[in-house]
């Protein structure tokens, strides 16, 4: 028997989120999506973890099914610390595994650091503690590419032009050596990027251009400092 799905919308800081369960009983297993500014299709594979709790996916403000407003001062990471909250007290969530990957494991440092909440577990998947730990790593793969490729990336940086088939196309060969491999991407994957340029502001707002070139609100992000203040059980990966 397939495990029960309920969906529904949530009043979060800003306007209402979508948001959908799979399965019961357990320790429900809460999940934040990466981008910003994109959905959480890409991480939906979580579900299988259902015959033995429940999951709960939601696409943040912004994003994938949920409201899109535009006002580009919602666009924080308070304002999405308090998402968070609002999404598990509207979904009774009293205990939880809490996981993120990417923005959204930056998203669960700060909530947990900001809100030191109950939680079962803490799981970070593929999110330094630092912003600029991460954007340095990634230009050292990014010095990897091929030349004509730094140079284009260069150029339209330089020059702060970025929403151009040419910068687009140079970023995408980054993504295809560095995000996923798989040729063709997997729907769950193209349906993630299709959210994302649905409604770019979030992410432009936030990150930037691209994942190697942030210069948005979280581009200061940084926790390490403040990593030996999480008291729960916590798995870090990459």
């Amino acid at each position: 028997m397939p495990p029960a799905i309920h969906e529904g919308t949530i009043e979060v800081p800003g306007g209402r989120v979508w948001y959908r369960t799979i399965g019961a009983g357990g320790i429900p297993l809460l999940t934040l999506h990466g981008g910003p500014g994109m959905a959480h299709d890409y991480i939906g594979t979580l579900a299988d973890l259902a015959d033995e709790r429940m999951v709960v996916f939601y696409d943040q403000l912004g994003c994938g099914r949920s409201e899109r407003p535009d006002d580009p001062s919602l666009w924080t990471l308070e304002r999405s610390v308090a998402e968070v909250a609002a999404v598990r007290e509207a979904l009774d969530l009293e205990q939880i595994h809490l996981f993120g990957n990417s923005w959204g494991g930056w998203l669960a440092l700060q909530y947990v650091l900001d809100r030191q909440p109950r939680l079962a577990s803490l799981t970070i998947s593929s999110s330094p503690p630092a912003v600029e730990r991460a954007v340095r790593e990634m230009n050292i793969l990014r010095g990897q590419l091929p030349a004509e490729v730094r140079r284009s990336l260069d150029d339209h940086e330089a020059r702060g032009v970025f929403d151009c088939p040419e910068y687009t196309a140079a970023v995408m060969v980054f993504y295809k050596r560095h995000l996923c491999r798989a040729d063709p991407w997997p729907d769950f994957l193209n349906r993630t990027f299709q959210a994302l340029l649905a409604n770019p502001e979030v992410y432009y707002t936030m990150n930037g251009p691209s994942e190697f070139h942030v210069i948005g609100v979280i581009k200061d992000f940084d926790v390490t400092g403040d990593l030996g203040r999480i008291r729960v059980p916590t798995l870090l990966f990459s």
